[in-house]
């Protein structure tokens, strides 16, 4: 049998290429997943060890009790088996060079060397709180190097120049979720209570024993452990992180894999309809339906194996270099060679599953088949699995509504699963459907185009199924970039809710530079930019706070029409929701208060605008302020950007003017849009980076399905060459047929994909903000021209098989 099965395979290769390349990708996107999945995780847990390779005992501290004071490592030094003590300090402060800001940690780094976790590659160790060492990344994306001086700011303004004295040699990227680390001696966090202390303990000494003994005579908020037993919690930590990435990744290999069975079911199918007279004369000669069957499954397994073997070895290095573009391979490679297998099996059953349902087909064919001429009919007829189908597909989407309008994700989740799989059921019918209609408008256009309409009703099963591999792809791209543009737009509408001006830059004390103004002033796409009065007073009920004195024309374009309103009862004063709860009040009420001991009387109202600064400042009128406290002092810069603008590029601009001027503290909807959406970017190019190899598999289907038509009407084709079709009209006969599938494939993955995406985020978003529905129109017009493109690829081989078809050998037979 499978001498046999592997006869087949040896003599058409060719036929069964598209079933390998699918079946390779499949598993090659399973193991690398498996194969990025170990190493990144190991990376992770090497990285999380690293600051703990040179101790044996540390103690962490609580931070939500009451501070023991800078000096209580001291309680640990006691120990009569420690050896060596070194505090851990961390803190994030601003880097200011000259054309830079960023948010920026720094790390101590001990004064023992013997507690010192990392080597030197250039310069020499800090000594004093003027000096810091960095990484090679971090020097590299600053433009900085050994020598250079920079300024490291605290929250609380106070500024030190340091110089980098040295190249920290650390072997692997800090994921600290912050762009740039440098480390410091500890007089950089002078009077500062550590974190905690990493300890040496004496030769022979256990690290457990110390740790007994230390957690009896330590305060209950200081808590002790061994460095290996803090080491395997931190990698615990991180690598717990990195699973819902490798979910993601496993989600999408088992999508391709799907798209993979598609093409293996069809590839077989048409090439058991090839050899249907073949088939026939083994039940000729004697071969039972159990049989004939094997013998297909005997081929789809050497196929599969093949394919299989294929992709796990390549697999290995794409998930390699996968971790390693992300700085995850600190430990080296690191294979599972159950996952490798289990990617293996999983490839070769997903060919020999695919190969099922045609097989049996194949086993049905009766003796007498042998005589006939074969029937290159393969109609789609509405069977129970396309009911079943249907059903499931409105079931799903009922409950994937429900659960978008009851914001629960898990109901919306589970009613989308319900939904595709009920889809992926029942399209291939409407699909056939479909087809038949296009058939109907082909057939008006004569010529090239009635013989490919032609063509596609008569293989019009085998149309669909190629169709419903594109509708995969391109219908999940279709939705992950609805979800990606809807996201943003509710990202930026709800920031526009909360943060009334888009740009806000504020100085501690006096007033912005003018420098800086006009700096704003320039920013391209800030229809509105003021630097409004601000004045310090001491206001009844709310203390030492900064008073905002903004012009009308502001107000109205923030959003704050109250400011602008006459009212006779009091000047307005725009307050914050906790303030307004401080004094009592409800917004709308007029309320006595003094200003610098002298009573007035404001009529309050709640506003997001007296937090735009990023602290809490009330907000009135100039006019007000002026005849409150008079003055000239303009601390805070506010902009308000046009309608439409790209935001992205606002923000890159507003980075260059925090660069710029190293006094100022920048915050509004930019700043916090940034930290949001850069996560969203990362996890959208990805997730399309791999949707990818599933579109790639369905072009793969297409060509295959065009090639062996090809091979399967050589007759008709040499025929048609003789009555005169030219070879570019055979061409442009397989492009029309190609260029029907792939957009009506991409046609309907936006049907499905538009409606998945928005339901999608509207699950994940729930009550949290109101959705703003943003369809990317330029992009979903990019995936039908993309259609268009693959569908013309996936003729290049069938045309140039077709085009060398000469008349008179067609016509001698196959």
């Amino acid at each position: 049998m499978f001498g046999y099965a592997w006869a087949q395979v040896s003599a058409r290769p060719a036929r069964l290429s598209a079933v390998l390349s699918a079946i390779a990708l499949g598993t090659l996107f399973l193991a690398a997943t498996a194969v990025f999945a170990a190493t990144s995780s190991a990376g992770l847990r090497a990285i999380a060890a690293a600051p703990l390779t040179a101790a044996d005992v540390v103690v962490d501290r609580d931070p939500a009790a009451a501070d023991p004071g800078a000096d209580w490592p001291a309680l640990v030094l006691d120990h009569p088996d420690v050896t060596a003590t070194a505090p851990v300090h961390a803190d994030t402060v601003q880097l200011v060079t000259d054309g830079l800001r960023a948010t920026t940690t720094v790390y101590s780094v001990s004064e023992r060397p013997e507690l010192r976790w990392f080597d030197l590659a250039e310069g020499t160790w800090p000594t004093d709180a003027t000096e810091v060492v960095a990484d090679a990344p971090t020097l590299d994306s600053a433009g900085l190097a050994v020598g250079d001086t920079v300024r490291l700011r605290s929250d609380g303004g106070a500024e030190t120049e340091v110089t980098v004295v040295g190249v920290a040699d650390l072997g692997f990227r800090p994921l600290t979720g912050v762009q740039y680390q440098f480390y410091s001696s500890e007089d950089f966090f002078a009077d500062q209570s550590p974190l905690g202390v990493t300890a040496r303990v004496a030769d022979g000494a256990s690290p457990e024993a110390v740790v007994e003994s230390l957690d009896a005579v330590l305060p209950d908020s200081l808590f002790p452990m061994t460095a290996q037993e803090q080491a395997r919690l931190a990698a615990d930590r991180f690598a717990g992180g990195s699973q819902q990435l490798d979910l993601l990744l496993l989600t999408f290999a088992l999508i391709a894999l799907l798209a993979a069975a598609l093409v293996i079911a069809n590839t077989f199918t048409i090439l058991l309809s090839q050899r249907r007279r073949d088939t026939a004369l083994l039940r000729l000669v004697g071969a039972d339906r159990s049989q004939v069957r094997n013998l297909v499954l005997a081929e789809a397994l050497i196929v599969g194996s093949l394919g299989s073997a294929v992709g796990v070895a390549a697999g290995v290095g794409v998930g390699y270099a996968g971790a390693s573009l992300m700085g995850l391979t600190g430990d080296g490679l690191h294979v599972s060679a159950s996952a490798l297998a289990g990617a293996f099996l999983a490839g070769v059953a997903t060919t020999v599953c695919a190969a099922w349902f045609p097989a049996r087909t194949a086993a049905a064919t009766a003796p007498v088949e042998a005589l006939r001429s074969a029937s290159l009919s393969s109609d789609v007829r509405f069977r129970a699995v396309h009911a079943v189908g249907l059903v499931a597909a409105g079931s799903g989407v009922a409950a994937m509504v429900a659960g978008t309008a009851a914001a629960s994700l898990p109901v919306a989740v589970a009613g989308g699963f319900l939904g595709a799989v009920g889809l992926l059921l029942f399209l291939r019918y409407a699909i056939a459907r479909l087809l038949g209609g296009v058939d109907r408008l082909l057939r008006r256009g004569g010529g090239v185009a009635e013989l490919a309409g032609a063509n596609l009703r008569r293989s019009i099963g085998r149309a669909a199924t190629a169709t419903l591999t594109l509708v995969l792809g391109f219908g999940l791209i279709t939705a992950l970039a609805t979800a990606a543009s809807t996201g943003r737009a509710t990202i930026d509408g709800d920031l526009d809710e909360r943060f009334p001006v888009d740009v806000s830059a504020r100085v501690a004390h006096g007033s912005v530079s003018p420098d800086t103004v006009d700096m704003v002033r320039g920013i391209d796409g800030l229809e509105l930019v003021e630097a409004p009065r601000t004045q310090r007073a001491s206001v009844g009920g709310l203390g030492e706070t900064t008073l905002v004195g903004i012009s009308p024309e502001l107000a109205r374009a923030a959003g704050a029409e109250a400011l602008t309103a006459d009212d006779s009862r009091a000047p307005v004063m725009l307050v914050s929701g906790d303030q307004l709860t401080a004094l009592g009040a409800e917004s709308g009420d007029s309320v006595d208060l003094t200003v610098n001991g002298e009573a007035h009387r404001f009529t309050l109202h709640a506003s997001t605008l007296a937090t735009a600064s990023g602290t809490a400042s009330p907000v009135v009128r100039a006019d007000v302020l002026d005849s409150l406290l008079p003055g000239e002092e303009r601390g805070m810069v506010w902009g308000i950007a046009a309608p439409g603008v790209d935001r992205d590029v606002l923000a890159e601009q507003m980075n260059r003017v925090a660069g710029a001027d190293p006094e100022i503290a920048v915050s509004g909807a930019l700043s916090e849009r940034g930290d949001i959406t850069g996560v969203l970017d990362v996890l959208v190019n990805l997730s399309l980076a791999m949707l990818l190899v599933t579109v790639l598999i369905a072009s793969l289907g297409v060509a295959n399905t065009l090639s062996l038509s090809v091979l399967e009407r050589t007759r008709e084709l040499a025929l048609l060459r003789a009555l005169g079709l030219t070879r570019e009209g055979l061409r442009a006969t397989l492009a029309v047929e190609a260029a029907v599938i792939a957009l009506l494939g991409a046609v309907l993955g936006l049907v499905i994909g538009v409606p998945y995406g928005l339901a999608g985020v509207g699950a994940v978003i729930g009550e949290t903000a109101p959705l703003v529905v943003a369809v990317p129109w330029g992009d979903l017009l990019l995936v039908l021209v993309a259609a268009l493109v693959v569908g013309l690829a996936a003729t290049l081989f069938p045309a140039r098989r077709a085009a060398r078809i000469a008349p008179a050998e067609g016509l001698g037979g196959d």
